[in-house]
C-alpha cells in the first residue's frame, strides 16, 4: 500500500512497503514524484501517481532501488507469495485504474471464487491448465440467478470471469513475481460466442408508447423521448444537461455518465468508450418536449430558490441534484403498465431505436455512431432483430390477404 505526501514544493514523498527486516520490523521504500508540466487535472495527476507507483514496486522487486530506510530486508522469492497475498496487491494497484463497479466486480470474483479455490497456491505453482480449469469452473456452475436457475452462462460472461484470473497473472508477470505470462496463452479455450439475442418494440408498439406518452407528465415523456429517439444508455440519458442541447441545430451531445454502484453514492464518469462521446441530431418533436420540459423545470427552480441545486441538470432528483441513474428503470416499467405495454427493460428502448433506424433505410455506419459503438461488429446484433422485424412485416401482409379472403 502506497502513502502519499504532498510537499510545499509541488512534488509528492511516495513511500511503499518493501517487506521487513531482520528483526520483524517493516521497511519502507520512498522516492519522490515530480508531475509533469502537462498535468493540468486531477485525473490526470491521479494516473501519473498510479503508474509512478506501479514503477517503483516494479524496481522494488527486480532489485534496482533498494529501502531507504529501516535495514536489511528479509529475502524472500517473490514467486513464492501466495496467491492470496498478491490479490490484496493486485485490487490495491488497479483502484486507480478501473471503475468503482468494475473493481467491485472483481473484488467480488477473487473473494467468492478465486481465493477458495486458489488461495494458498503460490504465484510459481501456476499453470496455464489452472486457468482453463477456472473457465470450466465457471461454466458448469451456470446461472445463478431466479429467473434463470441451471441454465448455461453466456460465453461472453464467463470470459468476463476468467479475464479477472487472467489480470491477476498478467500483473503478476509484469511485476516479475512469475516468469511465465500465462494469461496470453492461446492455449486457453473459450465457449464459442453466443448470438447475441435483442429484445425490441414493433412498429405498433412504438406508436403504442409515444401515444402513451402524450398522457404522461412532461418529465416522465421527456425521459422515455431522449432514450427512443437518440439510443442513448440510461447513464447517459441521466448524464445530460441543458448546456448538451443545442435548440438551434438540434443537436444532443453526450459527455458524460452516471453511474452508482450498489451501496454507494451516484457520481460521473466519462461515457462507456472513446466512440460513447458523441454528437447527433434530434428530432423536432424531442425538441418541443425538451423546451416545454425545461419551462416546466424553470419554474420548479424558482418556487425552491436557494434550495434548487443549478448545476444544470436535464433529469434530476427534486432538489435539482442529478436523478439516481435507476430510476428511469423504475419510471419505464410502471409506464408499461399504467399503458398496457409489452415489458422490456429500459435498455430495449436503445435497441429499438437503433432497430427503427436501420428499417427505415438508415445506414449501419450512422446508426453505430449514434449509438456510441466502439465498432460496427457491436452494431450487428440488430440485423438479426430487423429480419425479425421483416418477417413480422410479412406476415401481416397474410393476415390482410386472409381477411380479404374470408369476405
Amino acid at each position: 500500500m502506497a502513502s502519499i505526501t504532498k510537499k510545499p514544493n509541488g512534488t509528492y514523498l511516495v513511500r511503499i512497503s518493501a517487506g521487513k527486516n531482520d528483526f520483524g520490523k517493516p521497511v519502507t521504500v520512498s522516492k519522490t514524484f515530480t508531475p509533469s508540466k502537462q498535468t493540468l487535472s486531477y485525473a490526470s495527476l491521479q494516473k501519473e501517481l498510479n503508474l509512478f507507483i506501479d514503477n517503483l514496486q516494479v524496481q522494488l522487486l527486480s532489485g534496482e532501488i533498494a529501502p531507504t530506510s529501516g535495514g536489511k530486508i528479509v529475502p524472500k522469492s517473490p514467486g513464492k507469495t501466495l496467491f492470496s497475498d498478491f490479490c490484496e496487491k493486485f485490487l490495491e494497484i488497479k483502484k486507480g485504474d478501473l471503475a468503482p463497479g468494475t473493481l467491485a466486480f472483481y473484488r467480488q470474483i477473487i473473494n467468492t471464487h478465486l481465493i477458495p479455490i486458489y488461495g494458498k497456491m503460490h504465484l510459481d505453482e501456476f499453470r496455464v491448465r489452472h486457468v482453463q480449469d477456472y473457465i470450466q469452473f465457471v461454466m458448469s456452475k451456470g446461472k445463478q440467478d431466479l429467473h434463470h436457475p441451471g441454465e448455461p452462462m453466456a460465453a461472453a460472461t464467463v470470459k468476463r470471469y476468467a479475464t479477472v484470473f487472467r489480470s491477476i497473472l498478467s500483473l503478476a508477470y509484469k511485476m516479475e513475481y512469475i516468469d511465465i505470462d500465462i494469461s496470453a496463452s492461446r492455449r486457453l479455450i473459450f465457449p464459442k460466442n453466443d448470438r447475441k439475442e435483442v429484445e425490441v418494440y414493433s412498429t405498433e408498439e412504438v406508436a403504442q408508447i409515444l401515444a402513451g406518452l402524450e398522457e404522461e407528465p412532461i418529465n416522465i415523456r421527456t425521459l422515455i423521448e431522449i432514450a427512443l429517439f437518440t439510443g442513448c444508455r440510461r447513464g447517459e440519458v441521466v448524464g445530460l444537461k441543458w448546456s448538451d442541447i443545442d435548440f438551434d441545430t438540434h443537436r444532443l451531445s453526450v459527455r458524460r455518465s452516471i453511474y452508482k454502484p450498489k451501496d454507494g453514492k451516484a457520481f460521473e464518469k466519462p461515457p462507456k468508450t472513446r466512440n460513447s462521446m458523441r454528437d447527433m441530431a434530434i428530432p423536432q418533436r424531442l425538441i418541443d418536449t425538451l423546451t416545454a420540459y425545461r419551462a416546466h423545470q424553470d419554474k420548479v427552480a424558482e418556487v425552491m430558490g436557494d434550495g434548487w441545486n443549478p448545476e444544470g441538470w436535464i433529469f434530476t432528483e427534486l432538489d435539482g441534484h442529478v436523478m439516481n441513474p435507476q430510476t428511469p428503470t423504475k419510471q419505464f416499467d410502471h409506464f408499461l403498465k399504467r399503458h398496457g405495454i409489452r415489458h422490456l427493460k429500459f435498455h430495449g428502448l436503445r435497441h429499438t431505436s437503433a432497430t427503427m433506424l436501420l428499417a427505415n433505410g438508415c445506414d449501419i455506419k450512422t446508426v453505430s455512431a449514434r449509438l456510441g459503438h466502439a465498432d460496427l461488429d457491436t452494431t450487428n446484433i440488430y440485423v438479426h432483430a430487423l429480419s425479425e422485424t421483416d418477417k413480422s412485416a410479412a406476415d401481416t401482409f397474410d393476415r390482410i390477404y386472409s381477411n380479404m379472403q374470408s369476405k
